[in-house]
């Protein structure tokens, strides 16, 4: 790391860098965006999680990137593209999946994006079961704004421009500059 990222780093974080090793290597890894102290981050593999520049992740916002325990698949990956904020109380579980935020996005506060779901076959418990690798990811394209208290369910893509009015539950695609509210979520017009 170059001396002007490391002073960058500091510069910005304040002496409060020593918060965790993990969000220590985070904050060194991708030194143009913010991630709040207060910000929990899970990961297997710091290689599965890729941070654009000036992006803000806020406060008491859970990111996971991990795999499934009981399968040898390492198939988890979280891309979050530059100038995006993710505010406060989030839970973003890229677990056996993929989730990429695009360029320019705002997530609102107490949002849950998952890229995957356990199976539920009744031979076995919920829980012991491997994770579905069928559609296991999320794409939210770029300039799109999802408003408080939405869920994103694996397996949908949302357009560029969309706008995710809140409280929905996204359950399929959303077109291209979209205004989608409701649960589950629907479209209401276009920007």
């Amino acid at each position: 790391m170059s001396i002007t990222n490391l002073s960058r780093v500091l510069y910005r974080y304040k002496f409060n860098i020593f918060s965790g090793f993990r969000l220590l290597r985070l904050r060194f890894r991708f030194p143009k965006t913010y991630i709040s102290s207060r910000t929990h981050i899970n990961f297997d593999y710091i290689s599965q999680l890729k941070i654009g520049e000036n992006t803000d992740i806020s406060d008491f916002t859970t990111l996971v990137v991990m795999n499934d325990p009981l399968n040898q698949l390492d198939n988890s990956s979280l891309i979050i593209g530059s100038n995006t904020y993710i505010g406060e109380y989030n839970n973003i579980r890229a677990g056996g999946g993929l989730i990429q935020i695009g360029n320019n996005c705002s997530i609102s506060q107490h949002i849950s994006i998952i890229a995957s779901n356990h199976k539920y076959d009744r031979s076995s418990l919920i829980r012991s079961q491997l994770w579905d690798v069928k559609n296991n990811y999320v794409i939210i394209k770029d300039d799109v704004w999802v408003g408080a208290n939405v869920v994103i369910l694996p397996g949908v893509t949302v357009s560029r421009g969309a706008i995710i009015g809140a409280g929905s539950i996204v359950t399929k695609d959303v077109p291209e500059y979209a205004i989608i509210v409701g649960s589950p979520a629907r479209v209401i017009g276009y920007r």
